[in-house]
């Protein structure tokens, strides 16, 4: 089954999250605001992966991949594009989400149900079950928070992945808004892609309102001829990781199996 066809079955799923955590979120959401992204530096990778979860730790971004074109990684990408392999997983498992917390990198698997804890050398460390599909991962300092498609985010214990809660993720026009994928928390807010767009959104975790988008079609005018036409032409290529350093507070987007990281801000877009 293709991603695209899993996400419309998740889609289709969204209709029937459980009742209590939609209503704790009922209040309305305010329109969005429209954020813009200002390119600061570009990272060349180099080697290529269909980057799945990106989070940044110590000078340098934690990388997992999904087996498309490629095998299931985690990766380390130093500042100057270099990557390591930490993890090598081949295709048995098409690798999702990755976050960081409490010294232990967390990845995701998409339709295995299986979620891997490693310590930061990547040392399998233990195992746990996902009920739900993978797809984006994060973390606020306590909790692992993850999507799995179908229009809300949940929150799972880090030692067992046990689901305490879930919020709708909602905007002005509906709730059970799908496609959110990859996932970085800052400054409590949760940044997401939606998937097979060229959208960022922040959304508050707590109500699962969507507070900002941002429209990252500059991504691609930034990029040389032949890696947008190669980008382009590919539907699996699409934008793809988020990940921030709190002490420059800059951010880090790429996409799936792209060359380039972008380093850069969110900033209002009528600046």
């Amino acid at each position: 089954m293709s991603q695209a066809r899993a996400w419309a079955i998740a889609v289709a799923a969204s209709l029937a999250l459980g009742s209590a955590s939609a209503r704790e979120a009922r209040a309305e959401c305010a329109p969005p605001a429209s954020l813009r992204f200002e390119i600061a530096d570009t990272i060349r990778r180099d080697k290529l992966g269909l980057t799945q979860g990106l989070e940044f730790r110590d000078g340098k971004l934690y990388e997992s991949t999904g087996r498309i074109d490629g095998t299931t990684q985690v990766n380390v990408i130093d500042l100057q594009g270099r990557v390591t392999t930490l993890v090598e997983l081949g295709t048995k498992v098409f690798g999702e989400g990755l976050t960081i917390l409490d010294d232990e990198i967390v990845q995701l698997t998409w339709q295995e149900h299986l979620v891997f804890v490693y310590d930061l050398s990547g040392r399998l460390k233990r195992t746990m079950h996902n009920p739900r599909l993978g797809w984006g991962l994060s973390n606020d300092g306590r909790q692992l928070l993850f999507s799995d498609g179908a229009g809300a985010i949940y929150f799972a214990d880090p030692k067992t992945f046990a689901i305490a809660r879930s919020v709708p993720v909602r905007s002005v026009e509906r709730e059970g808004v799908p496609g959110l994928n990859e996932l970085e928390m800052v400054d409590g807010r949760l940044y997401g892609n939606i998937f097979q767009t060229r959208q960022i959104v922040r959304l508050d975790p707590s109500s699962g309102c969507i507070e900002a988008t941002a429209d990252l079609s500059p991504l691609w005018a930034a990029m040389d001829e032949p890696e947008r036409r190669r980008i382009d032409g590919n539907l699996q290529y699409v934008l793809n990781g988020i990940a921030y350093d709190p002490r420059t507070q800059l951010f880090y987007l790429t996409g799936k199996r792209w060359r380039y990281i972008f380093a850069g801000r969110f900033v209002p877009a009528t600046r």
